[in-house]
């Protein structure tokens, strides 16, 4: 069996060849989308469908979606001077993907010895007795931490 390139492949194949199409027109309205969208929104927004002239864009949250809204005619304007085949724009919310952020972790410097001193000193000076029992608690555990 002779070899193929795997385009060549999904070329000839009917039904993938309506996807892969479908895929390159997506691909190259993303495109003109970025040179047209503000690019701090590039990011948090992309083109995921065109059918009948609409533009079809998707936000990753509600507050990047208000702001594309604001931004749709100066866009639409924009996009149509690239190419005339979008007539109209649909901002969806559609979050793609959730970041996964390190947690920052702070690092808590041990107290002074000397203020551990001043929050028993506060402890036996407090007349209200679970005021006195939680600050007693406190200073020890600051006493253990070192």
């Amino acid at each position: 069996m002779p070899t193929r390139k795997l385009s060549a492949l999904i070329i000839d194949t009917a039904g993938l060849t309506a996807l892969t199409r479908a895929t390159q027109c997506i691909a190259a309205l993303q495109r003109r989308y970025t040179i047209c969208a503000p690019p701090e929104l590039l990011s948090m927004s992309r083109v995921i469908n065109h059918r009948d002239g609409m533009l079809v864009i998707a936000a990753d949250n509600g507050a990047i979606a208000a702001k594309l809204r604001q931004l749709a005619p100066r866009l639409l304007k924009n996009l149509q001077k690239q190419g005339p085949e979008i007539t109209a724009i649909q901002i969806q919310v559609q979050v793609e993907r959730v970041s996964a952020r390190p947690r920052i972790t702070v690092e808590k410097l041990p107290l002074p010895i000397d203020l551990i001193d001043k929050f028993e000193n506060l402890s036996k000076k407090v007349k209200d007795p679970d005021l006195s029992s939680a600050l007693a608690r406190f200073a020890a555990r600051q006493r253990k931490g070192r």
